[in-house]
């Protein structure tokens, strides 16, 4: 009785680690992709634990088989959503199959669960509560959640050894331990058929470590997470001061000069965003900001891409991040980008609400644009909201 106890206790500490870690990612960016993709992810592993739980507990084989077939389809889905995180970290590569047809992906891995879940799945009890029989279907449910998690392994140290930012570098680690976990869990259930013995479920064990490493990456290393974070980077050359509630429009074809008004405005205490069409791990390495979250302004999908068509989604995140600091800097490169998805009143009424923002909050706004690519209705317009800076 003792043991069984301990075993609910496990499962329950785990389902309310995911749970709340899932809630921490979703309330503070909602919008982005990587967030959504992660929140699902978290509410499968929840629903893992607490369909172990209920297996465990069970009052006789008939009601445990019912929850061990939820475990079946929770944790199949747990790691069709865990391998596709890996290919959003720590930016989408090349246009992955898996992230251009994520609906595809999903539909598959569903039919794919409620087969093994329909499945000749049988349980067993013992000491510590009923569990999944290892059986002929269970060993090869067992085996697609490992290669899941095994193949999200390896693209992980693949992304980790192409990329060049150390920073990005240590935010993949936890990811990395986290989806190792299931792998190396592997070994114990090869121990377990090869020695013919029985042990307690390990399921909710495997998901509070693999939450418990993830966890860890998402409060320290900010995955999935947009915060506003102070940033110990060295000024360069003196650059125009940017005021407290004041937008700066800087007329220039080259961005050399607002990347380092604003790596200045960072090393004056400044909390920064950049919003770029340039690729964020370029701008790291050049200008040596390893912590200032970015967003890239691209069509292609990731965890830390916007849609240039997707102005409203840009404002908002822009205006979270507003909300959670008091020293913000934001960068804006990629004005004409975004002209060529939008139209010049949608791209206007954009920038009056950014501008408003920041003079509301005590913020500052800097944005490059080159008057000659931009359209000849939208300057003017600009000029006449913000403050000019020719290089």
């Amino acid at each position: 009785m003792i043991e069984k106890v301990a075993l609910a206790s496990v499962s329950v500490i785990a389902a309310a680690a995911c749970f709340a870690l899932g809630i921490y990612v979703f309330r503070r960016n909602q919008h982005h992709l990587g967030s959504r993709a992660f929140f699902g992810v978290t509410m499968m592993a929840t629903l893992a634990a607490l369909f172990d739980l209920l297996t465990i507990t069970s009052p006789d084989s008939a009601t445990a088989l019912l929850f061990a077939r939820g475990i079946v389809l929770s944790s199949t889905l747990l790691g069709s959503g865990m391998l596709y995180l890996a290919f959003l970290l720590p930016f989408e590569r090349e246009g992955s199959l898996v992230v251009r047809h994520r609906r595809a992906l999903g539909i598959a891995t569903l039919v794919f669960a409620l087969t093994m879940a329909a499945g000749g799945i049988e349980v067993a009890e013992d000491r510590f509560g009923w569990w999944v029989f290892l059986n002929t279907s269970s060993l090869l449910w067992y085996v697609s959640i490992v290669l899941f998690f095994l193949a999200g392994t390896i693209v992980l140290i693949l992304n980790y050894k192409r990329e060049r930012s150390g920073n990005e570098r240590r935010r993949m680690l936890p990811m990395i331990a986290g989806m190792a976990v299931p792998v190396f869990s592997a070994l114990m259930v090869v121990e377990l058929v090869l020695s013919e013995t029985t042990d307690p479920s390990m399921l909710s064990a495997i998901v509070l470590a693999s939450c418990l490493c993830i966890g860890y990456g998402v409060v320290q290393q900010k995955l999935f997470v947009m915060e506003p974070v102070g940033e110990d980077v060295k000024g360069g050359p003196r650059t125009p001061s940017v005021k407290p509630g004041s937008s700066v429009l800087v007329e220039t074809k080259g961005n050399d000069l607002t990347y380092r008004m604003f790596v200045n405005e960072i090393a004056a205490g400044g909390q920064g965003l950049i919003i770029s069409r340039k690729h964020p791990s370029q701008l790291r390495e050049r200008y040596g900001l390893l912590s200032t979250p970015m967003l890239w302004l691209t069509t292609k999908p990731g965890a830390s891409h916007v849609d240039p068509s997707s102005l409203s989604l840009l404002l908002h995140s822009i205006m979270t991040f507003l909300q959670k600091s008091d020293r913000a800097v934001i960068l804006l490169d990629g004005l004409e980008y975004l002209e060529a998805y939008n139209s010049e009143e949608a791209i206007m009424q954009f920038i009056y609400g950014l501008r408003d923002a920041i003079t509301v909050t005590g913020s500052k706004l800097i944005i490059m644009v080159d008057p000659v690519a931009l359209g000849p209705l939208v300057l003017p317009r600009l000029e006449r909201e913000m403050d000019i800076i020719d290089n």
